[in-house]
């Protein structure tokens, strides 16, 4: 196996007509997921070449998973720049990621631009209008490599200067098929992902999805300063698992959201970051017996 696609194309040939992500107001099946990252990498070609950085300028969502799938159809590697950030650093990390490509959408075009003065910038709404060249995508796909780049994500930049963590696809391959089978993700399975996509812990959404055919359920960030939104949205998604940073599931204990609604079918809660307080998740244990909770 040498490219994260064959996780989305497998899973794609056997459950071709399931939801694959929910957005908070629309969603999209595997295949069409296939088919619209197709047209993305298909744009790209004749602008990137192999292994080259495409900035992604767009809140996290189904178009954001669209053009990092794209880029990597197109031989590329992507970058989520996350519009929430002060202009000065986006510039910084564009500078130091030297993307000749950005890909946004209509909402964010205008910080594409302000921070993208010397770049290409397509937008997704357009690309999407576009057709898919296979005989392209197949030539780039014979020159995949597991070592190419597949992402990349930057620090905080304690010294005021970002700094790029490259990524492969050996690297996720490997990792996530461990993940998944420890943890025992599978079809039936619904992750609810509470991470930005500019944060490595998303990774563990995004890919045990879409290796396992499992539907990711996208948790828009407004939630989580409403725990009784955030609950029902849950409730209503039929959300299996969470993989989540302990601050966010002490948000829902520290306001007694579990009180108000507990998500019944949630059965595996896997936190990291930080030291999760006994309190809090004794609260989740009390509420949610019979699931499975780690600490990774």
């Amino acid at each position: 196996m040498k490219s994260v696609l064959e996780y989305l194309e497998k899973t794609e040939a056997k459950y071709s007509s399931k939801i694959a992500v929910i957005e908070e107001n629309k969603n999209i099946t595997y295949k069409e997921l296939v088919e619209n990252s197709q047209k993305v990498g298909s744009s790209l070609i004749t602008d990137i070449l192999p292994r080259e950085p495409v900035a992604i300028v767009m809140e996290k969502g189904i178009n954001a998973l669209i053009s990092f799938f794209g880029t990597i159809y197109a031989g590329g590697f992507y970058c989520l720049l996350n519009p929430e950030l002060p202009t000065a650093r986006l510039e910084k990390i564009l500078e130091k990621l030297e993307a000749k490509v950005i890909i946004t959408d209509k909402e964010n075009i205008n910080i594409a631009r302000e921070i993208g003065k010397e770049n290409k910038i397509l937008l997704i709404e357009d690309v999407l209008k576009n057709k898919i060249n296979f005989e392209e995508l197949k030539r780039i796909r014979e020159q995949t490599l597991d070592v190419d780049p597949l992402y990349a994500n930057f620090t905080s930049g304690s010294t005021g200067i970002p700094k790029g963590v490259l990524v492969g696809h050996r690297s996720v391959i490997d990792f996530i098929n461990i993940f998944t089978e420890k943890f025992n993700i599978n079809n039936n399975d619904i992750i609810g992902n509470q991470a930005p996509f500019d944060f490595d812990v998303s990774v563990k959404d995004i890919y045990s999805s879409i290796k396992t055919g499992a539907t990711l359920v996208i948790i828009p960030k407004k939630m989580f300063s409403r725990p009784a939104n955030l609950l029902d949205y849950l409730c209503d998604n039929n959300v299996t698992t969470l993989i989540w940073a302990v601050s966010a599931l002490c948000l829902i204990t520290t306001f007694h959201g579990l009180d108000y609604k507990v998500p019944e079918k949630i059965n595996k809660i896997l936190f990291s970051g930080e030291v999760m307080p006994i309190k809090h998740i004794r609260e989740w244990i009390e509420h949610l017996p019979n699931a499975t909770y780690v600490n990774l």
